[in-house]
């Protein structure tokens, strides 16, 4: 049986897990809670770990294993904020938002209009469907299928990262396509008209009339996005399916 020993690394993983994780690198969340919370982890996930090797001699390639495996569980759930991400963006250049950044006290860092406004909801959607709780069960279970001393198979991580980066872009795609749709047939009909009235400036035109259908159709396409997000983050979504794979590829 393990003692503080075993407390220690499973401290380890869950901090290092708890600190990577997007939507606790905000200011907002003070580290005392961030630590409680891991240690308040690792006290329920102890008693059942065993470890029979020899700590003295492998001490430092078990800690580098534990920060690895939270680090790599952590990088799963920032893919899939990262998508979100790169989805406002895919929609923020047609209709003009482009150019416009807003500060994000919580994360320090400039980030596009819609960018920010589908990372704000994508997170409200993440606990509405208790993903939060999805995570934190899965990360408990997972010393059953992989122990102290244990990592991710190396072919099954590579192939999974792979498969769920390709998934995260056709979802961010999926997302933008009302919006990058209408401004394409407004981008087509303001050539019809300019070829018609050459002396209408199109780009004064153009300007206020994408920026009002584009905001329209965000504002009709929200269910849509609730949806595509709650499908993500849901027990039987991708995140789930990536993160239990990982941890049952351990050897």
């Amino acid at each position: 049986m393990l003692g503080l020993e075993g407390y220690l690394l499973a401290f380890i993983r869950f901090s290092t897990f708890i600190f990577a994780m997007p939507l606790l690198t905000r200011r907002g969340i003070p580290p005392q809670i961030k630590i409680g919370l891991a240690g308040f982890m690792a006290v329920l996930v102890a008693p059942p770990l065993t470890y029979t090797g020899d700590f003295s001699r492998y001490w430092i390639i078990m800690v580098i294993q534990e920060i690895g495996v939270g680090l790599l569980l952590a990088f799963a759930v920032t893919l899939i904020f990262a998508s979100i991400q790169f989805s406002g963006q895919l929609v923020d250049f047609p209709i003009g938002f482009g150019m416009a950044t807003v500060f994000d006290p919580q994360s320090g860092l400039q980030m596009p209009v819609f960018s920010q406004f589908y990372t704000l909801l994508a997170t409200v959607i993440f606990f509405a469907v208790d993903a939060h709780l999805w995570i934190l069960r899965a990360l408990c279970q997972s010393y059953q299928y992989l122990p102290i001393n244990g990592i991710f198979a190396l072919d099954f991580t590579l192939e999974a990262f792979a498969q769920l980066g390709k998934n995260l872009f056709v979802i961010g795609f999926q997302i933008a396509a009302p919006i990058i749709g209408t401004i394409l047939l407004v981008d087509v009909a303001l050539g019809v008209v300019t070829r018609a009235v050459p002396q209408l400036n199109v780009f004064v035109l153009g300007f206020p009339i994408k920026n009002l259908l584009g905001l329209f159709v965000i504002i009709l396409a929200i269910p849509v996005f609730v949806a595509l997000v709650a499908k993500l983050f849901a027990y039987d979504g991708i995140l789930m399916e990536i993160i239990y794979g990982l941890i049952q590829s351990g050897t």
